[in-house]
């Protein structure tokens, strides 16, 4: 005989409710632990950086997560960048090229390669520089590299030194490609000896396909010239703060450091070298020049900007040739 109280309606239906709430946390909590699982597998991958079979660009491709220590994982990751991936049509961007050493100290990976490195052409040096950064980088662990042959750092043709590396100083475009590189001649004035003349010369030039070749012409004649026959014409720490061409006029903006100038160069020499340069590109056939935040200024003390006045190639000034 049951001696135990019948179950009341009420109860049936508080036991209904909490059966029903364990049902739904117990729901949410898989939801959760399928969703954080989702992250953390999202998280783990990593993308290995190749070269195309063109070697103007780097392309990515996402790998298996790399398992152990960062060691471990960073020895796989040189590994990967060794191997070509053949289907793709992707070069492995070491390859060819021994690795002496490499060591971690902190969050930075220190590659020391064999002279080997140092043969490679500007183009390819440069997409395999991005692509070890950009592959070393997507570990939790690491957040620069630095680079070295035989002990000693790179220098490029800037002065920038390859050491603390990080990726977003080679990433310039959306999507799986990056640092699409094209080479070109440029038709540049610098300076005479005496700084009176601008002195024609043409230089190759490796560069991003995604900057204009305006920007490029006038961050050419900032940086100076790299022959001893011609001479620096304006402030090498001049900022060029915006450049933009519209109808054949190429408005040119700079920072105020532009207004003063160390070298011994006549004022007109000077403002040619950078007008005549910009027009020796057919969509440029005037130059307007502005000083950052003024509506008038005077170069050197001696030559009046005017933000209305529109310039014109100057052949005149050019050095003849004997």
């Amino acid at each position: 005989m049951n001696t135990g109280k019948p179950f009341s309606r009420r109860g049936i239906r508080k036991a209904a409710r909490s059966l029903l709430l364990s049902l739904t946390a117990a729901l949410l909590l898989a939801v959760s632990l399928c969703a954080c699982a989702g992250e953390q597998t999202e998280k783990e991958s990593i993308k290995v950086y190749y070269l195309n079979s063109d070697r103007t660009s780097i392309s990515a491709k996402d790998k298996e997560p790399v398992p152990g220590s960062v060691e471990d994982q960073v020895r796989k990751l040189l590994d990967e960048l060794s191997q070509n991936q053949t289907e793709e049509g992707l070069i492995g961007p070491i390859g060819n090229i021994k690795l002496n050493e490499y060591f971690l100290a902190d969050d930075t990976v220190t590659l020391d390669f064999s002279s080997d490195y140092r043969k490679l052409d500007a183009i390819t040096e440069k997409l395999t520089r991005a692509a070890i950064v950009n592959t070393l980088c997507g570990l939790e662990n690491i957040r620069k590299v630095t680079i070295r042959v035989n002990g000693a750092l790179l220098v490029d043709e800037r002065g920038n030194k390859s050491e603390n590396l990080t990726p977003d100083q080679f990433i310039y475009n959306s999507g799986s490609e990056m640092l699409n590189f094209e080479r070109t001649e440029m038709h540049l004035y610098f300076a005479s000896q005496d700084g009176k003349k601008l002195v024609e010369t043409y230089r190759i030039v490796v560069y991003n396909g995604n900057i204009p070749m305006e920007r490029l012409v006038v961050e050419q004649i900032i940086a100076g010239p790299n022959g001893d026959f011609n001479f620096p014409t304006i402030n090498e720490n001049t900022k060029l703060v915006n450049i933009l061409t519209r109808d054949n006029i190429c408005t040119v903006t700079f920072d105020k450091t532009f207004l003063t100038n160390p070298h011994s160069v006549d004022p007109e020499v000077a403002i040619y070298s950078i007008v005549n340069s910009l027009t020796e590109l057919p969509n440029i056939r005037q130059v307007q020049i502005i000083i950052d935040g003024e509506d008038h200024s005077v170069f050197m003390d001696k030559y009046p900007i005017d933000s209305e006045n529109l310039l014109q190639k100057n052949e005149e000034i050019v050095q003849t040739r004997e």
